[in-house]
C-alpha cells in the first residue's frame, strides 16, 4: 500500500487561493507550465553553485577573450551553506563546509584583488580544464562553463581559481578550493534556499515592452513574443475560410515577420529565411517603445486585428453517450480508409519526375511535379495515421471501460462526403482538375469530416474521458486543415497545366488493372497482408507492441514499389 504523500514544498501545501495573492501566484498559472524554465533564469541558480562564492558566466562577444568563462563576482563568508545544520546534512558535508569556510577566510584578501576565474573543475576523479588552449589564452565560453557546472552532482567538488591579467596569463596566481556542490532546495521545506535574494532568479530576464522585447537572446519571450506568423486577410480580399485563413492559397500559407516595421498590407510579404535577412525590415529598439500597440495579437499562429472566430471544434456539441461517439468513430475510420485509397491511386497517376528533363515549353515542370508528388504523399501518410488514431480512440474507450470491445475498423467506406452536406460514390481517379477539386472539398474546414471530429473532440473533453483522447482528436482536426492547405497548394502549382489536353505531369491513360493480372494479384495480396497486420495490432491495442505495425510498414513500402511499376505501364491498383 502506498504511503500518503506529504508535500515539502510549502507552496504546494496551499491547494487553494491564498487571500491577498493574485491568481497568477498559483502554480498552475505559471508560464513554466507551457514553456518550462521561463519563470526564472536557470543561470542565476548556478551562479551560487559553490558555497561562499558568486560567479558570473561571461559569454564570448560580451567581453574580450581573457574575460570569458566563470568570473568571480564576490565572496559571501556568511553563506548559510558554510555552516550547515548537522541535523539536515551528512557528516561529510559538514566537514567539507568547515574546511571550505577556513580556506575562504585565509584566501579572502587575495581573492578580493584582481579578476578571478574558474580555471578547472574536478569531481569524482574527473578534472576538466576551462583554460581552453594549453597556454591558457583561449578560455572556454561562459555558456560552455555553465553547461559543465549544470552537470555537477550534489557531491564533493574541487575548483581551482586563477587570476587573469588583461594582457597576459604568465605568472598567474591560483587558489584551489574544495567544497560541496550546492543543493538548491531546503531539505525541510522544499523551497529555494534563502541564500538567493528576492528577485535574484529573475534579474537577468527581459523587461516587458522595453528594449529587451526587441532582441531577447534567451528566448524568455517565447510564450508571448511571436516570431514568424501567418498573415491575416487584407481589407477587400476574398472572404476568410472558416479557419480564419485568407481564401487565397499563396497568402494563407505565407508566414510574415511579426516585428516588421512597415505594417501596411502591401508590405506583408513572406518572411525571409534568416534572422539577419529580416532584421533590416524590423522595428528598432526605440521604435518598438513607441509603436508596440501596432503589433497584432496572434491566435492559432495567425495575426488577428478584427473579431476572432473560434474553431468549429470549440463550438461543436458533444455526443450523448460513449456508444454514440464510438459509432461516429467507426464511420470516420471508414472514411479515412477510403480516402487513403483514393489519394494513393491519384498519387500513382503522377508522372515520375526523375527521368524528365528541362523543357523550354514547361520550364518548371520537374519542380512542380516533384512538389505535387511530395505533398500528395504526405497527405496519404497522414490519412493512414488518422485511420490508426480513429481505431486507437475506439480501443482507448474500451480500455477505459466506457464501451464494449469493438472489432478494428479496416473496411473502406462505400461513399465519401462532398464537404457540402452531400455524398458521392467512392472512385479511383487520376489527379486531374476535377478530382483535385473533389479532394479539396472533402478536406474543406467545417465540412463533414472536421464537423464529426469536432463533435468527437467536444465529447472527449468531458471529465469521464482520459485527457489524452481529446488531444488525439484535436491532432486529427489540425491535420485535416493541413490536408486542405496542401491540396490547394497542389492546385495552385498544377493549374497552368489543366487546360492542356494531355497534361505533362499526369499519366492520363492510367486505368484500374485487371485483378486477374499476376502482378496485380501480388499487389492486392500485399494490401490484404497490410490489413491483416493492422487488424492484429489494433485488436490488441498495445502501444508498446510494434511488431505488427512494423510488418505493415515494410509491406507498404513494397506495395509502393510494385504500384510504381504498374503505373509505369499505365495500370492502376484496383483497390475496389
Amino acid at each position: 500500500m502506498t504511503q500518503k504523500i506529504f508535500p515539502r514544498n510549502l507552496t504546494a501545501q496551499a491547494a487553494y487561493q491564498v487571500a491577498g495573492n493574485p491568481v497568477t501566484t498559483r502554480l498552475e498559472d505559471g508560464v513554466g507550465n507551457c514553456y518550462p524554465g521561463l519563470e526564472f533564469d536557470h543561470r542565476n541558480l548556478d551562479r551560487r553553485f559553490f558555497p561562499g562564492l558568486v560567479f558570473e558566466f561571461v559569454a564570448q562577444g560580451d567581453a574580450d577573450t581573457l574575460r570569458t568563462g566563470a568570473r568571480l563576482v564576490r565572496l559571501e563568508t556568511r553563506d548559510s551553506d558554510l555552516t550547515p545544520d548537522p541535523r539536515n546534512a551528512s557528516d561529510e558535508e559538514v566537514e567539507a563546509a568547515n574546511r571550505l569556510r577556513a580556506d575562504l577566510g585565509r584566501e579572502s584578501a587575495v581573492l578580493s584583488q584582481g579578476d578571478w576565474f574558474i580555471d578547472s573543475i574536478e569531481q569524482n576523479g574527473v578534472e576538466i580544464s576551462l583554460a581552453g588552449a594549453s597556454d591558457g589564452n583561449s578560455p572556454l565560453d561562459g555558456m560552455v562553463v555553465w553547461r559543465l557546472v549544470r552537470c555537477l552532482e550534489p557531491d564533493v567538488v574541487k575548483i581551482t581559481l586563477v587570476r587573469r591579467e588583461k594582457s597576459t596569463v604568465k605568472k598567474r596566481r591560483t587558489v584551489p578550493l574544495i567544497g560541496w556542490r550546492r543543493k538548491f532546495l531546503e531539505t525541510t521545506t522544499g523551497v529555494i534556499k534563502t541564500v538567493y535574494q528576492p528577485g535574484e532568479l529573475t534579474q537577468s530576464l527581459c523587461s516587458p515592452w522595453q528594449h529587451d522585447f526587441r532582441d531577447c537572446a534567451c528566448d524568455y519571450w517565447a510564450s508571448n513574443h511571436p516570431d514568424i506568423v501567418l498573415a491575416q486577410n487584407p481589407p477587400g480580399a476574398p472572404t476568410d475560410l472558416p479557419t480564419g485563413a485568407p481564401d487565397v492559397p499563396a497568402r494563407s500559407l505565407s508566414s510574415v515577420d511579426w516585428l516588421r516595421s512597415d505594417r501596411t498590407p502591401e508590405a506583408a510579404a513572406a518572411a525571409l529565411s534568416t534572422f539577419s535577412a529580416n532584421r533590416p525590415y524590423q522595428m528598432d529598439h526605440y521604435e518598438i517603445n513607441q509603436r508596440w500597440q501596432e503589433l497584432n495579437i496572434v491566435l492559432l499562429g495567425k495575426e488577428i486585428s478584427n473579431i476572432f472566430r473560434p474553431r468549429i471544434a470549440d463550438l461543436a456539441n458533444p455526443f450523448d453517450s460513449p456508444d454514440e461517439l464510438a459509432d461516429n468513430l467507426e464511420f470516420l475510420a471508414g472514411i479515412e480508409h477510403v480516402l487513403v485509397l483514393e489519394y494513393l491511386y491519384a498519387y500513382f497517376s503522377l508522372e515520375d519526375p526523375k527521368p524528365l528533363r528541362k523543357n523550354p515549353k514547361w520550364p518548371t515542370l520537374v519542380e512542380d511535379l516533384t512538389f505535387a508528388q511530395h505533398e500528395l504523399l504526405m497527405v496519404v501518410v497522414s490519412e493512414m495515421r488518422h485511420l490508426r488514431w480513429a481505431n486507437q480512440l475506439l480501443w482507448e474507450l474500451d480500455h477505459a471501460g466506457l464501451i464494449k470491445r469493438r472489432d478494428p475498423v479496416l473496411k473502406p467506406a462505400l461513399e465519401v462526403p462532398t464537404g457540402t452536406g452531400g455524398k458521392r460514390p467512392r472512385a479511383l481517379r487520376i489527379l486531374d482538375a476535377d478530382s483535385l477539386e473533389s479532394f479539396i472539398n472533402v478536406e474543406r474546414p467545417s465540412g463533414t469530416i472536421e464537423g464529426q471530429y469536432a463533435r468527437a473532440y467536444a465529447t472527449l473533453r468531458g471529465r469521464s474521458y482520459p485527457p489524452t483522447m481529446y488531444q488525439l482528436a484535436e491532432r486529427i482536426i489540425a491535420d485535416g486543415v493541413d490536408h486542405f492547405s496542401r491540396f490547394r497548394s497542389i492546385k495552385t502549382v498544377l493549374k497552368p497545366y489543366f487546360d492542356i489536353p494531355s497534361p505533362p505531369y499526369l499519366r492520363s491513360n492510367l486505368k484500374p488493372a485487371s485483378p486477374g493480372d499476376g502482378r496485380v494479384k501480388r499487389v492486392l495480396g500485399l494490401y490484404q497482408e497490410i490489413l491483416e497486420a493492422l487488424g492484429e495490432a489494433y485488436e490488441k491495442g498495445d502501444l508498446e507492441d510494434a511488431t505488427f505495425i512494423t510488418q505493415a510498414r515494410l509491406e507498404m513500402a513494397e506495395m509502393d514499389s510494385e504500384g510504381q511499376k504498374l503505373a509505369h505501364d499505365n495500370l492502376g491498383i484496383p483497390f475496389f
